[in-house]
């Protein structure tokens, strides 16, 4: 049995194994996002020996000068320890803008809010296109989605961490057209490049979050509001299936005078980025895995009627509209005619496939829904599928055995409403995605990932949960010292008689080497009152300083036009 000597060292997996040789590669529209959605995440790679790679979308020049905005972002990674770092120079464009957004013209160039038409970078700094090709990219959809295209394939990363559909145009721009990105790249004859991709929110779950840093323990991200400008629920996007790492002691704790993020975000002063600390730093960092395994990419695709095709893309979700804060989906389902009295779509590959897996989504919009449907094989297996859910969330269906196949039929048997159809089908060789991320486990108290748990002394029990990333396995949980306390069969904690702390560890139990410990601390009413008082003392004196400096920062950009 494991024992730990040293307090405040409590152990995870994930956090502990090594991933030398991996490649990581962000994915940001503005200097500052990068922390905003995973700061905690290129941290623990860049401790784990991983190749930490960093890319924005634009200059961050809508406000202040590009070369402003990128030495702070070199400043501000440098901190976390990364320093492989990719400017694509594309303009920095805020919600309804005049000139109109890139995204809404393909070919054509645009004028950004900053005056310039093509990338570009800075004495120091270099844009993408003119690093790789001594030449500068037209601000234009089609040029932005092949900057991406190029850089992802020059990387070739392991895990791709991009931003997704926040509230900002920016944001949606480049979540999108990464995605179209990838599809490119995945539906290549003969692609062999899968790499692990993660797509999160620097708004919602980061940079919009609730203040909720300074507590006796640390909160995790919580679920965010309901509102018009989010797609949590739609789609994959469903909060009980979003990925859920943990993060190093460096970028949580009780102060954040002492926090890795906070003086990260210091560094972006024209953004005043380190007043929304007590928003981004939480005891987790939220994701949603987008599997790129997917049979179909490498399939060719057909319908009875309507248009199949956006179900070969890897982008799901699509807008018309980058601009308006409410999302404004725009049909990127497969819809059969009402007048089709086969409803079918047909899906066949060159040669045999391996089928474990089928995951199916109906429309994301509410016009109609699918009651029942059937999948077929070329080799006489028939499946029968009972009603889909709503707002386009995926289901997966798991074959009783594998099938060896070269084409399939999904067919729509039963629907209500007028407009019903198709949001995404994969068909996948296994039925866990082989992830550059090995399986990982993390304890819970009350939904948020435990570390140092402070708990009243009064407190005699305490409930624990355990978190899985990739893995199903069963789970062995104990106490790593008897005379302390134990954990009984229904994953209750129990404290003996005066004890002051027990350290937990849970450990599959087919792999020991997959596990995660925390301690549990309990401490009386008076120590519990002064962390309170000192955070509160550190929470207004960090607010103040950090005001007075704004104020300080924005009036000598303003009269000496410099940061």
């Amino acid at each position: 049995m494991k024992k730990i000597t040293e307090i405040g060292k409590v152990q995870n997996s994930f956090l502990n194994q090594s991933a030398t040789g991996q490649k990581i590669l962000v994915i940001v529209p503005h200097e500052d996002d990068e922390i905003n959605l995973a700061g905690s995440i290129m941290y623990a790679y860049v401790q784990k020996g991983a190749d930490v790679y960093c890319a924005f979308t634009t200059n961050g020049d809508y406000s202040f000068a590009a070369s402003t905005r990128m030495h702070e972002a070199e400043r501000s990674l440098n901190k976390i320890g990364v320093t492989k770092i990719f400017f694509l120079g594309y303009g920095d464009t805020a919600n309804h803008y005049s000139g109109g957004h890139l995204f809404y013209h393909e070919n054509e160039a645009v004028i950004s809010p900053a005056g310039h038409q093509e990338t570009y970078g800075s004495v120091h700094f270099a844009d993408y296109a003119f690093q790789m090709r001594n030449t500068h990219s037209s601000y234009c959809r089609a040029a932005m989605r092949c900057d991406l295209e190029s850089l992802i394939l020059f990387l070739k990363a392991d895990i791709i961490f991009c931003v997704d559909l926040d509230v900002h145009a920016d944001h949606r721009a480049a979540s999108i057209i990464f995605e179209e990105a990838m599809g490119n790249i995945l539906t290549r004859a003969g692609n062999t490049y899968q790499p692990t991709v993660f797509k999160g929110f620097a708004y919602c779950t980061s940079f919009c979050a609730p203040k909720d840093f300074y507590a006796h323990n640390i909160y995790s991200v919580p679920l965010p509001k309901e509102k018009d400008d989010s797609i949590i629920g739609l789609s994959l996007y469903e909060w009980k299936s979003r990925v859920r790492f943990p993060v190093l002691p460096e970028c949580r704790g009780h102060f954040l005078h002492d926090n890795i993020l906070y003086h990260a975000l210091f560094k972006h002063a024209s953004q005043s980025a380190a007043l929304h600390a007590v928003r981004i730093v939480n005891g987790d960092t939220v994701f949603w895995q987008r599997r790129t395994d997917n049979l179909i990419y490498q399939a060719q695709i057909a319908a009875s009627s309507g248009n199949p095709d956006g179900l070969k893309e890897f982008k799901i979700l699509d807008l018309n509209n980058i601009d308006e804060s409410t999302v404004l989906l725009a049909d990127h389902s497969w819809y059969p005619s009402m007048n089709d009295t086969k409803k079918e779509i047909y899906i066949s590959w060159p040669n045999k496939q391996i089928i474990s897996l089928i995951k199916i989504a109906g429309n994301i919009k509410s016009y109609g829904h699918i009651k029942h449907l059937t999948i077929s094989f070329d080799n006489g297996s028939v499946y029968k599928l009972d009603a889909l859910p709503i707002n386009g969330q995926i289901i997966s269906f798991k074959l009783p055995e594998d099938q060896q196949v070269s084409s399939a039929c999904v067919r729509v048997e039963g629907a209500e409403g007028s407009r019903y159809g198709l949001s995404f089908i994969g068909f996948f060789a296994h039925d866990y995605e082989i992830s550059a991320v090995n399986p990982y486990i993390k304890l819970l108290i009350n939904d948020d990932f435990a570390y140092d748990y402070l708990i009243p002394s009064s407190v005699n029990t305490c409930q624990v949960d355990v978190y899985q990333y990739n893995t199903k396995e069963k789970i062995h949980i104990y106490s790593l010292d008897d005379k302390d306390g134990w954990v009984d069969s229904n994953c209750v904690v129990h404290f003996t008689p005066g004890a002051h702390r027990l350290y937990i560890r849970a450990e599959l139990d087919i792999n020991p080497d997959c596990y995660d410990e925390i301690c549990i601390h309990r401490m009386n009413w008076y120590y519990l009152q002064k962390l309170h008082l000192f955070q509160y003392v550190e929470d207004k004196f960090l607010t103040f300083c950090l005001k007075k400096h704004r104020k300080y920062t924005h009036i000598r950009h303003k009269y000496l036009k410099k940061l």
